[in-house]
């Protein structure tokens, strides 16, 4: 079946499937009467879904990548593969480069000469804005000015796609998701961390004594199964070669969402900061998520204090 807007099923390459976004991805298709097919560095994982076809694949190899997307034919492609971890970028950008970037183009070759047809959704991140803060939310329109090499690689990629989508016409789209949590996140990331530890203090495995960075950081968190649902939406109805902004919700300190996660626990920890994760005190600039609702219909819908209890509860 085509993989065009308002049909009901498409077959759809999700790259990276196994990973955070991706498990909640493949849940959210499966769910709307898609076919996804997963492709991931580590194959079938335990607990995946049986009914997904799930093959093992590296974007780097761009041979292997190309005779994937051959015999499996998709209609649709979420592409979610890569590095999310800001600072990685820093200890080694080639390798962000490669995963990023490199791998992206891999998969635009592939697409165009395997699956011409296929929709194609780019999940970039909010991070190609910068740090600029404005008065404003920012929309789709404003300047790309990344500050790290996550970004700039992710910038990179995202004009990859669009020059794919003007020179060959691959209807390639992107997705600018803001910081996005929820059950299953790797404990490298400040949520998850902080619910990992309130669980080991909980079971009485370990002190209430809680390690942290820094708390003064201000960013607007998304529960991911929110996102999950904005990138299929903007698979089956968004408009090739536009950017989207997957954004909404109110903006809190990182403290704020220690203490909620605290409360929900039951617990006081004292608190000490651990300069292995501290990072200066920053505000990335909020986006207008305007672009999305209008022409998909998208809303958060799961507030903050659920997500951080599915978290807490390792849900």
């Amino acid at each position: 079946m085509a993989g065009v807007p308002g049909l009901i099923k498409m077959r759809i390459l999700v790259t990276g499937a196994c990973g955070f976004a991706g498990r909640h991805l493949v849940a959210e298709l499966l769910a709307h009467r898609h076919d996804p097919v997963a492709l991931d560095l580590a194959g079938r994982p335990p607990g995946f879904p049986p009914a997904v076809s799930c093959r093992r694949g590296d974007l780097a190899d761009a041979a292997q990548l190309q005779q994937a997307v051959a015999e499996i034919q998709p209609e649709g492609c979420i592409h979610l593969a890569g590095l999310a971890f800001v600072p990685i970028g820093w200890s080694d950008p080639a390798r962000m480069m490669q995963a990023n970037l490199i791998g992206t183009i891999n998969l635009l070759e592939a697409l165009r000469r395997g699956a011409p047809q296929a929709r194609l959704l780019l999940i970039s991140s909010a991070e190609v804005y910068g740090r600029q803060p404005l008065p404003a939310p920012l929309t789709e329109d404003a300047p790309l000015q990344p500050e790290n090499p996550y970004g700039l690689s992710k910038s990179a990629a995202e004009g990859m796609a669009f020059l794919y989508e003007r020179r060959y016409g691959l209807p390639a789209m992107v997705a600018r998701p803001c910081n996005h949590i929820g059950p299953g996140q790797a404990g490298d990331f400040a949520v998850p961390s902080f619910a990992a530890q309130l669980r080991e203090m909980a079971a009485g495995r370990c002190p209430p004594l809680l390690k942290v960075g820094n708390l003064d950081s201000r960013r607007v968190f998304l529960d991911v199964r929110d996102v999950a649902r904005a990138y299929r939406l903007l698979l089956e109805r968004g408009v090739p070669g536009r950017a989207y902004n997957v954004a909404g919700g109110e903006e809190v300190a990182i403290r704020e969402v220690l203490d909620l996660l605290c409360r929900a626990a039951g617990l006081q920890p004292r608190l000490e900061v651990d300069p292995a994760r501290f990072r200066p005190t920053d505000r990335l600039p909020l986006l207008d998520g305007g672009r999305l609702a209008r022409e998909t219909g998208w809303r958060p819908q799961i507030p903050l204090a659920e997500t951080l209890r599915d978290i807490l509860a390792g849900a």
